[in-house]
């Protein structure tokens, strides 16, 4: 890459840090409005993209200067790689930069599913204060918790889980070794004795066709009976109508959910206010450190790029030909 003269960067969503303090100081900061979120996207060469925007061939022609799309976190399922390869424009992604916020996440979905938080927080709010006989949760101790994905966000929630909670871990990911795994404590298993050994299975997969709804009604017979559901991944990896079957069929015995399909949940979507769900807004990756740390990565990205230096985590590398 060469140097190219930077002016004008796009962002879609607030900058919570002091990532745009990056910036060389002659270019000139475009913000999405909220009315009409792609109104001044059309001098910029560079864009901030959230997931709030699909960014695709029509979008990018509106910005005919336009270099590099720079996502602030791991998924790029909203832009159009292919649209992006055939215009020249680089596409990055900050994938190390959520980890740890979702990771979290995914351990607080786990621990207050067990210990069935909502129920007892709906029976205070009532105005009551018992029995307690109803809320009769489990201890996560001794359980097994299955990983589908050990990637970024799998291994840190394998870690916290193994070794802070005291669980069993499994996992099936056909690009980890079994060597690999075991340093982290976790047994490489496949694919069905993932499904019918985890008491908690957690999802960490691509959005991607060969994944799109595999978690299925076939899937969820597989399940142990009084099992959870944990999805912070992407909501098209669930089949959200078996899912709502098996909860009501008792089968499941709780979900957490931090995305769906489609997002958001239609108004009528009965996994709103579910008593066995608890749903969070896509807002896994959501904190202040998290933010601030995929805001700063793709802002150095970009600046990375106009300077004619490496990028890191092209995900379209067929541009670079």
């Amino acid at each position: 890459m060469s140097p190219t003269e930077f002016t004008h960067l796009w962002h879609e969503a607030d900058i919570l840090s002091d990532a745009l303090d990056l910036l060389p100081d002659n270019v000139i900061r475009l913000q999405a409005p909220p009315a009409d979120p792609i109104a001044n996207i059309g001098p910029a060469q560079a864009a901030l993209a959230s997931s709030g925007l699909r960014y695709d061939g029509p979008l990018m022609d509106t910005a005919p200067n336009l270099r590099i799309i720079a996502r602030t976190g791991i998924g790029v399922d909203n832009v159009d790689l292919a649209a992006a390869t055939a215009r020249g424009i680089v596409v990055c992604n900050t994938p190390d930069g959520p980890t740890e916020s979702t990771a979290e996440h995914t351990v607080a979905m786990l621990l207050a599913l067990a210990k069935m938080l909502k129920q007892g927080d709906a029976i205070v709010a009532a105005g009551k204060f018992g029995p307690r006989s109803a809320l009769v949760g489990v201890e996560v101790q001794g359980k097994i918790l299955g990983l589908m994905g050990l990637g970024r966000i799998g291994r840190r929630v394998a870690q916290i889980c193994h070794d802070g909670l005291g669980m069993r871990v499994i996992a099936h990911d056909p690009f980890v070794t079994a060597e690999q795994a075991e340093l982290l404590g976790v047994t490489l298993v496949d694919l069905d004795d993932l499904i019918t050994q985890s008491h908690f299975l957690s999802l960490h997969a691509p959005a991607i066709p060969s994944t799109h709804k595999m978690m299925n009604a076939a899937r969820f017979a597989q399940m142990r009976d009084g099992a959870y559901l944990l999805n912070m991944a992407r909501g098209p990896l669930v089949d959200e109508s078996a899912l709502l079957d098996a909860l009501a069929s008792g089968k499941l015995a709780g979900a957490g959910l931090d995305v769906f399909d489609p997002e958001p949940p239609t108004a009528d979507s009965p996994l709103r206010g579910h008593p066995n769900v608890i749903a969070t807004p896509h807002s896994a990756s959501v904190t202040a450190e998290g933010r601030a740390r995929m805001e700063r990565m793709a802002v150095q990205r970009i600046v990375a790029f106009f300077a004619g230096e490496w990028v890191e985590s092209i995900v379209n590398p067929n541009v670079m030909k």
